[in-house]
């Protein structure tokens, strides 16, 4: 099985890239095929330009996103793995989305309405917070976080998601917890 890990977070001793390593290291246990696309260490530009939209919008996208939708196409589940910053997904990840999942690669337009043609695939998604689940779930946010990335991209895409997992207060974890969350996300690797 082919799966591709799409990570986001600037800091190689966070949290995000220990929770990163172990994914990797339990998938290649699982004899997975495993490739990594890291935006921050392959400097990927988030930025969608107005010469890009047009580009995009019309399917001649530049060699680095072909490069991009590549190794999704490769891919039989996706794992995505980010922090969350302002009760979202980065910067560099939501350009990423922007950029890659282009019309006439991740979903077409019908007379019907928008149809996935990323079917087949299948995700998990691991996004860690510094804030409590008591902070987030009372108003609305962990349900408006799921809401607009799963539905919004993956699923508006065809992807079929398997878990969204929140792992919350991380600043505040002691390092039995911190492991007891990595144990948790190799256990969730099982499913796939």
């Amino acid at each position: 099985m082919n799966i591709l890990i799409v990570y986001a977070h600037p800091n190689k001793k966070s949290f995000n890239a220990a929770l990163k390593e172990a994914v990797i290291e339990q998938l290649k246990e699982l004899d997975y095929d495993v490739r990594v696309r890291d935006l921050y260490e392959i400097q990927f530009d988030p930025v969608l330009k107005e010469d890009n939209y047009t580009e995009f919008y019309q399917t001649n996208a530049p060699e680095d996103i072909l490069y991009e939708q590549k190794e999704i196409s490769w891919a039989d589940v996706l794992i995505y793995i980010f922090p969350t910053w302002w009760t979202g997904m980065p910067a560099i990840m939501k350009g990423y989305f922007d950029k890659v999942f282009t019309n006439g690669f991740a979903f077409r337009f019908t007379e019907k309405g928008a149809v996935g043609l990323l079917d087949g695939k299948r995700a998990l998604i691991f996004q860690t917070t510094g804030l409590s689940e008591e902070d987030l779930k009372p108003k609305q946010l962990i349900a408006a976080m799921e809401t607009s990335f799963d539905l919004g991209i993956l699923h508006y895409c065809g992807v079929n998601i398997l878990t969204h997992k929140f792992y919350y207060s991380l600043p505040y974890l002691d390092q039995d917890s911190k492991k007891r969350v990595i144990q948790e996300v190799k256990d969730q690797l099982i499913m796939i």
